[in-house]
């Protein structure tokens, strides 16, 4: 996919991104959840809690992860800081922060991120995240455990 065809996808999944980052910080799973494919990869090589896979493999066992880890928190409401055009248009690389509250405790929780994402058609297939995790740390302790993502499938299981 060269020339203007390589634009207009790269345009397209810049557009996409947003949509399902917005949605996801936002807590509308459901709407995130559509953009994702049941054999979808995510990888964390920093993470941000002590019993959190590396790797989790489907759309689902994400967004439950992702449901027990935001319940406390107001919505995240996560906004792209920049996208990094790939040679391959169906890569993206994209920054993007969150800022919110942890409701139980009233301290704020924002973090930053890295994305490297590969969709096909509409949907990510391959989501590795850079996170820091110190603020998660910060607001949620070193006893904070998160049982649908430590009981997630791990990739190749």
């Amino acid at each position: 996919m060269g020339g203007d065809a390589g634009a207009e996808r790269r345009a397209q999944l810049r557009a996409l991104f947003t949509t399902l980052i917005t949605a996801f910080g936002a807590k509308d799973f459901d709407g995130f959840a559509r953009f994702m494919r049941p054999d979808t990869v995510f990888e964390w090589p920093y993470l941000p809690l002590k019993d959190f896979p590396s790797t989790m493999v489907g759309g689902d066992a994400f967004v439950a992860a992702a449901r027990v880890g935001m319940a406390d928190c107001d919505p995240y409401g996560h906004v792209v800081d920049r996208f990094y055009d790939q040679l391959d248009p169906d890569m993206l690389i994209v920054e993007y922060h969150s800022d919110t509250v942890h409701r139980p405790s009233g301290r704020r929780y924002a973090n930053s991120y890295l994305g490297i994402i590969r969709f096909e058609g509409e949907q990510a297939v391959y989501w590795k995240e850079y996170i820091n995790p110190l603020p998660v740390l910060e607001v949620y302790g070193t006893e904070f455990s998160n049982s649908a993502a430590s009981g997630a499938q791990p990739a190749g299981a």
